[in-house]
């Protein structure tokens, strides 16, 4: 069985290998609190959002454990309204816990992260790297740096590194299975709502489970297509660019697949702000451009294309 440490010897510069082995490390001590810390607190986020006592603790838990690795110099989160401030070259904006409106019905919960080469705010073409976390029925560890997407999964009770590979290489499938939007379909706008009743109609499965990273984690492993849309009421979409859809977009493309705004490639975005938010659209590349020609029109075009 190869282990996370020495899969990343061979295959990630030496600064992202200690990031993710620490991020790795960090997970086990969440999930080891998840049962005792679930309480809302009288804090709000950043963007007015309550935060529970596990959202506060995930985020020291990973705050700390990126800026003693000697290799960030700064650490931004969903969870903070400034970035704390470390040594190094690399730049780390995370979800600390997301989905924790879903920790009250026991549901996925996960953790995301994006590495930047330059300051932050930035965009998504500086990124060299990304992961995510899912805490659910297996603790596992998804990332890139640039060459594959792959997976590990926690063996605890294993004597040295309790990570284990899982799958190599993902591709997401060429067949799609699974779509999932979020908002209220009364919301929607009306591209949307048309490409989700061809989906209905092309026999896709509906899976949405409120967590981004479990809902992200269907469409890598069986494809289709996920995204919180522009809304009427909320055009801007929900989804931060910094800490949730650039890194989960450089999942995406590093899977075979893509990741829109509506307009254009998710990693292009220059947010002005550490919280702003877009649309997003991920997964397979053909249903994401599909749905980015009908929202944007005739002039609408995927890179490359």
């Amino acid at each position: 069985m190869t282990d996370l440490k020495s899969f990343l010897n061979d295959r990630a510069p030496a600064d992202l290998s200690r990031l993710l082995l620490n991020i790795a490390s960090a997970s086990l001590q969440v999930r080891r609190s998840l049962p005792f810390t679930t309480r809302l607190t009288r804090g709000v986020n950043p963007s007015g959002e309550r935060q529970t006592e596990i959202d506060l603790y995930a985020n020291e838990v990973f705050a700390s454990t990126l800026l003693a690795t000697g290799t960030v110099s700064e650490v931004a989160s969903e969870e903070m309204a400034e970035p704390r401030k470390g040594v190094g070259r690399l730049h780390v904006a995370m979800d600390p816990l997301d989905g924790s409106s879903n920790i009250a019905t026991n549901n996925l919960l996960g953790s995301i992260f994006g590495f930047y080469s330059a300051s932050l705010p930035c965009s998504g073409e500086h990124m060299v790297g990304a992961a995510f976390i899912t805490y659910g029925p297996m603790l596992t560890l998804t990332y890139t740096t640039g060459a594959g997407v792959h997976t590990f999964v926690a063996a605890e009770g294993r004597e040295g590194d309790p990570f284990i590979l899982m799958e190599e290489s993902s591709v997401i499938p060429s067949e799609p299975e699974v779509y999932g939007l979020g908002g209220q379909r009364s919301e929607w706008i009306e591209p949307v709502a048309t490409f989700v009743s061809s989906l209905e109609g092309r026999g896709l499965k509906l899976r949405y489970g409120g967590t981004f990273v479990g809902d992200f984690n269907q469409v890598l492993r069986r494809g289709g297509i996920f995204g919180y849309p522009a809304l009427k009421n909320k055009p801007h979409g929900k989804l931060r660019v910094l800490y949730e859809a650039a890194p989960m977009a450089l999942i995406t493309k590093n899977a075979g697949g893509y990741a829109s705004d509506g307009a254009r490639d998710v990693l292009s975005i220059e947010p002005s702000a550490l919280a702003e938010t877009t649309p997003l659209y991920l997964g397979s590349a053909g249903l994401v451009r599909e749905v980015e020609a009908m929202i944007s029109g005739p002039r609408a075009r995927a890179p490359g294309s």
